[in-house]
């Protein structure tokens, strides 16, 4: 352990601030200027290159904003602390820009415009760094996305906190996502790029990890 995860600290900080600054609590959306402005599309990226980074901080309802953030929480607690907050950091990055690539492919053969938003393709290479040096470790059940429906009225009927390894939190938001985005299609063609972040977290963890390859 390396000490307290403060990256991912900040890094649900901010996409806290943004959501609240973006979010309108009476249709239950973003701003629809926002996504346009700071969402990335292969139409507008060459002209507003701080989209690269933009995008990635905006989430498109409370729905998407909290099952991202509830992951963000348990893989930075996880893995922040074995790897270091540098290190952390540049894997977070580098999985959500290698979503970039894979998003705007599958716009490209299917032709559908989306513009791309959210931490889903940092946060899916995040579940692999978990998966591969904390799969084992306990997290706590009212942290998993859905699951904690379930989980909180019987931590609070038992006075007791329910435990679940990592990588069934993992395994349980990759299917309902693919589920989502299988009942979706096509206009959920935009979350191939969780696919990308996947990719990015194998990259990542062989460019960034080296030693954890042993």
């Amino acid at each position: 352990m390396r000490g307290w995860p403060y990256v991912t600290f900040i890094l649900i900080t901010i996409n806290l601030a943004v959501f609240l600054f973006t979010y309108d609590w009476r249709t239950d959306t973003t701003s629809e200027y926002v996504i346009e402005t700071f969402g990335l599309s292969p139409q507008i990226f060459p002209m507003n290159m701080y989209t690269l980074l933009t995008h990635m901080f905006i989430h498109a309802d409370f729905l998407h904003f909290s099952g991202n953030i509830l992951m963000l929480a348990i893989l930075g607690l996880v893995t922040e602390p074995k790897i270091g907050s540098v290190k952390f950091l540049l894997f977070y990055f580098f999985s959500g820009f290698c979503a970039i690539p894979f998003a705007f492919l599958a716009q490209f053969f299917t032709h559908t415009p989306v513009v791309l938003i959210g931490a889903s393709g940092a946060i899916f290479g995040l579940m692999f760094l978990g998966a591969a040096i904390a799969g084992w470790e306990e997290v706590p059940a009212y942290l998993i996305p859905l699951l904690n429906i379930v989980a909180i009225p019987i931590m609070l009927l038992t006075l007791k906190n329910i435990k679940l390894p990592l990588f069934v939190a993992i395994l349980f938001y990759f299917l309902l996502n693919l589920i989502t985005m299988i009942l979706n299609l096509p206009l959920s063609i935009g979350e191939v790029a969780h696919f990308g972040g996947i990719f990015g977290g194998m990259l990542a963890f062989w460019a960034i990890l080296p030693e954890k390859l042993k």
